[in-house]
């Protein structure tokens, strides 16, 4: 005799706290992909997951706090993308500071769907205090970088002196406008040359084109 067929439920599996926690951050990030704004909800969220609402509850305090893990995890992920192949060259600050361009502006780190992603968390950070603390953090770790990648630049014979600082926040400045137009009008404005206009200022800064910035 045949056993009557009967649907199967939902199956669950268990999975340790810290790999759900990241399951839930690639959710969160391909949700808001997906959605925009409406994806930065526990039930959106909750779908993509394939899990219960109560399940993002359980791991995060508020579905800010998975916001802003999730924001944390992207900026960290791109800005490795970028500053590991610039460290990864030695005293040429010049062929540093290209690399960490040109890795910038990879078909990767152009990706639609991350700036999609991006432009949410943008318009959440006035009012979020927990989004608005990951931006800070994030992007000092972005200026961080380059601060380190122009102090070298500084210190290279021939370069008039320079305050670090606010010429780091110049050039992530401007990275980020390239970013934006070549995500928005990518017809506009070639990734290579993104590239060539930071090179550019990096060697404008190196000759000293910048009164605002000596010394």
């Amino acid at each position: 005799m045949r056993r009557s067929s009967v649907p199967a439920g939902p199956k669950f599996r268990r999975a340790a706290p810290q790999a759900r926690r990241e399951e839930l951050i690639e959710a969160t990030l391909a949700s808001l992909s997906r959605y925009g704004h409406e994806g930065a909800s526990v039930r959106r969220i909750s779908a993509a997951a394939g899990v219960s609402m109560g399940l993002i509850t359980h791991h995060f305090r508020s579905v800010d706090a998975l916001l802003a893990a999730a924001f944390k995890s992207l900026a960290e992920r791109l800005l490795a993308q970028s500053r590991e192949p610039a460290l990864a060259i030695p005293g040429a600050p010049p062929a540093s500071l290209h690399a960490f361009f040109a890795a910038s502006f990879t078909p990767q780190a152009l990706d639609p769907a991350i700036f999609r992603t991006w432009l949410v968390f943008w318009s959440l950070v006035p009012h979020s205090a927990e989004l608005r603390a990951v931006r800070d953090h994030t992007a000092g770790e972005t200026r961080a970088t380059l601060a380190s990648l122009l102090t070298r630049l500084k210190r290279t014979p021939g370069v008039p002196a320079f305050r670090i600082a606010p010429a780091a926040i110049g050039l992530s400045a401007l990275m980020d406008g390239l970013w934006v137009e070549l995500s928005l009008a990518p017809s506009d404005l070639e990734p290579a040359q993104a590239v060539a206009l930071c090179d550019d200022w990096v060697q404008a800064l190196a000759a000293g084109a910048f009164p605002a910035l000596r010394t």
